[in-house]
């Protein structure tokens, strides 16, 4: 008789797929680990795996714990619903608690539209329900006692009912509505269309309720009892303050020529990512360089010494985010490992520096015939980096560039919107440029990353990788007003691609209103313009739709509904001139987060640099239309570079007579 825990092991290594993503559709649902909590006793290490379905359209999450000591293979708690998303579109990392005892584990999940807490005992018995109130669970501590404290909405009834009233009555329009986005439930939340609202802190939103005073309640875990408030549970959900490394350890840093806080980390060789405390008062601290490669020091308090536990190529820490601690156990660290050619997995770091692998939810790595490399080159006297995935063949390539992020293992560039390892495998090598420090003006900050473009190219042709003349470029959120500035200041990209909106007039009067005050003035402090009606000078230097006429590459926009909305002079005169298309995305928020419309995003951007940069058509039938319609920009583009020659040589004909 075969075992559960043996059967469950043998069907998690069935379902791993391989470390070599490189087809949109693998690089989609690439899973990542989060949630990394030990229990009160040391003995054991729980964690979250995250992995996108591009076949349910949702990012199902399962829970597991494995022994601290690592010599044991994890055993799963079981599945339980769906990742949670923030407003913005990133994935919350998943939130656990252990009871005093260190048998049993509480955690925060998204089942069947509702957040509640669900339980498990260690056993891997599978998860119960907790506490499931009327209204989603936003936030819970574990008391000493073994009792729930927990932070949560209005409930779902009261929030429709409201949602419904103002559909009916008509919404009114201050500071907090959002008139880009569809005013009646426009967005996901918890799972659920739901309606938003602002909350003042530049573009966050929340539930349409959420803003009234906090809803905390205190329930008994075995009997699911409520019972009165108290003080000491208040004080277990407030935000901890954040603290400052202690002064020994942030010494010992500092002597070894590591920065850790201030202006000055920003041209720092390595600054502090995070720290932590370990038992026996140790302190463990994380470093990272200008290519977020980071390095993991122990600080002892016998020896007031540190010293280097590991370092990789790439990230060591507790999820996705390059500033989240490992998670200390009594003789190692438990952390999150990925690099350029790592996908993400578990790992444990022992106090004497040994490293062991845990969990590998992508497989293990295998030749998929790409390189995955750090790069670095010099930019007016600062050193640049990114990550360089190409294939392994001779020759000059057509080469994608997009600019911002580039931590850990390599999808799409900050939002994962441009399937790297696939424009690799396809024959277009793919550079992601961690962003240089900018100036305090939008023009400085530009012009910076396109020095950074520049000087990449030029590296990569002198190396002979790269051919100059086939470049293409994307970008999410500063990532896209970059490469648009690239796009429209100078003649180095053959096609773009952006997957965020575009300033404009529009999107001023969108926003600017009673109430909004932090919009205007981060428009002042960031970008240095004030009004259109006041700045109309300002909004002609930095409107890409002002500057139309200077685009020089082909342009792809892939863009949530609601800031769709707000680039809708790009988005006209972009059609008008048959230089590009536009797909809107319903409901997304800033970073696409289902898995199917990440999949369309990848297909269609590694069609269209296919298109652009190598003359190659995908010849599904289901995509004549599409190629028919870039076949008519091609023609327009054609025409128009005819048209401009043409007039080019009347002009010097006419000059010699």
């Amino acid at each position: 008789m075969v075992g559960r825990y043996a059967l469950s092991l043998a069907l998690l290594a069935a379902a791993s797929p391989a470390a070599s993503q490189v087809t949109p559709r693998e690089i989609a649902e690439i899973a990542d680990i989060s949630g990394l909590a030990a229990s009160p006793d040391g003995q054991w290490l729980a964690y979250r795996v995250e992995r996108p379905s591009t076949a349910n359209n949702r990012i199902d999450a399962e829970w597991f714990i494995v022994a601290a000591d690592g010599r044991t293979n994890p055993r799963s708690l079981g599945h339980l619903g769906a990742a949670l998303s923030n407003d913005a579109g990133s994935i919350l990392p998943g939130e656990i608690g252990w009871t005093p005892d260190s048998q049993t584990v509480v955690v925060r999940a998204l089942v069947d539209n509702r957040v509640g807490l669900w339980k498990s005992t260690i056993d891997g018995s599978g998860f119960a329900p907790a506490i499931v109130a009327d209204g989603d669970i936003e936030n819970f501590a574990l008391l000493p006692d073994g009792a729930l404290v927990v932070r949560q909405l209005p409930s779902r009834a009261e929030t429709l009912r409201a949602e419904e009233r103002e559909r009916e009555a008509g919404v009114l329009v201050d500071g907090r509505t959002d008139l880009a986005a569809p005013l009646f439930r426009g967005g996901i939340v918890n799972g659920r269309h739901a309606t938003q609202r602002f909350t003042g802190d530049w573009f966050d939103r929340a539930p349409l309720l959420a803003q009234g005073p906090p809803i905390l309640r205190t329930w008994k875990l075995d009997t699911r009892e409520e019972r009165p408030l108290s003080e000491a549970a208040i004080s277990a959900l407030a935000d901890r303050p954040t603290l400052e490394l202690p002064a020994a350890p942030a010494a010992a840093l500092e002597a070894a020529g590591a920065c850790i806080t201030g202006p000055a980390c920003a041209d720092a060789t390595l600054r502090l990512s995070s720290w932590i405390g370990a038992p026996g008062g140790r302190i463990v601290t994380t470093l990272r360089d200008g290519a977020y490669r980071q390095t993991l020091y122990i600080w002892t308090p016998e020896t007031g010494n540190i010293r280097k536990l590991a370092s990789g190529e790439g990230l060591l820490a507790g999820n996705r985010l390059e500033s989240t601690a490992c998670t200390p156990v009594p003789r190692a660290v438990f952390c999150v490992e990925a690099a350029p050619s790592i996908a993400p997995r578990l790992v444990r770091i022992g106090f004497n520096g040994r490293k062991t692998i845990i969990a590998s939810p992508n497989g293990y790595p295998d030749d998929d015939g790409l390189v995955a490399e750090t790069v670095a080159w010099q930019v007016s006297g600062s050193r640049a980096s990114g990550v360089l995935i190409r294939p392994k063949i001779p020759g000059r390539l057509p080469l994608f560039v997009t600019y911002y992020r580039c931590t850990g293992y390599p999808r799409g560039g900050l939002g994962d919107e441009w399937p790297l390892r696939a424009l690799a495998a396809s024959g277009i090598a793919a550079l992601c440029i961690n962003a240089l420090p900018g100036g305090a003006k939008a023009e400085d900050r530009y012009g910076l990353a396109m020095a950074a473009v520049r000087a990449a190219i030029d590296e990569l042709d002198r190396r002979g990788i790269a051919d100059r003349k086939r470049v293409g470029m994307g970008g999410l959120s500063f990532g896209s007003e970059v490469t648009m500035w690239i796009a429209t200041h100078s003649d180095m990209l053959r096609a773009a691609s952006i997957a965020s909106l575009q300033m404009g007039p529009a999107y001023y009067w969108f926003n600017a209103r009673p109430g909004r005050k932090m919009f205007a003035e981060n428009l002042e402090q960031y970008f240095g313009v004030g009004s259109p009606d006041d700045d109309p000078d300002g909004w002609r230097r930095i409107s890409v739709a002002s500057n139309l006429d200077k685009l020089g590459a082909p342009l792809l926009l892939q863009l949530p509904e609601h800031e769709a909305r707000q680039t809708v002079e790009l988005i006209s005169k972009v059609a008008t001139a048959e230089i590009g298309e536009t797909h809107i995305f319903p409901l997304a928020p800033h970073i696409k987060v289902e898995p199917r419309q990440k999949l369309a995003a990848y297909v269609r951007n590694l069609d269209w640099f296919r298109y652009w940069l190598k003359d190659e058509s995908d010849p599904d039938p289901e995509k004549a239309a599409q190629y028919q319609r870039w076949a008519a920009i091609r023609a327009a583009r054609d025409a128009l570079s005819s048209e401009r020659s043409q007039r080019s040589i009347s002009a010097i004909s006419s000059n010699r007579k």
